[in-house]
């Protein structure tokens, strides 16, 4: 007995998937972008805040370094995180 030829169910076409793509050049220019952003953010408010007290170097490392954790952990972890949670559960 022959097979017929049955069609095949029309595939509705799935929105577009967000792939992680963690290209090595690309995080690392992030990085250093959040870095110059977060050093003058911090330099600007402590300036503002302090003037130009006698640990202002000390402080300056703090602030950038939390600043940068703020903004890194913000920008690379949770937002790119957000947005596959809502893609895979609006399928």
């Amino acid at each position: 007995m022959r097979k017929q030829n049955i069609p095949k169910k029309a595939t509705k076409p799935t929105a577009r998937k967000s792939k992680l793509r963690l290209n090595k050049a690309t995080l690392q220019r992030q990085a250093i972008v959040i870095f110059i952003i977060s050093f003058f953010i911090s330099t600007a408010l402590i300036l503002y805040v302090f003037g130009f007290p006698a640990g202002f170097f000390r402080r300056l490392f703090s602030a950038t370094f939390v600043f940068f954790l703020l903004i890194g952990t913000t920008v690379l972890g949770i937002i790119p995180l957000v947005n596959y949670v809502f893609n895979r559960w609006l399928r």
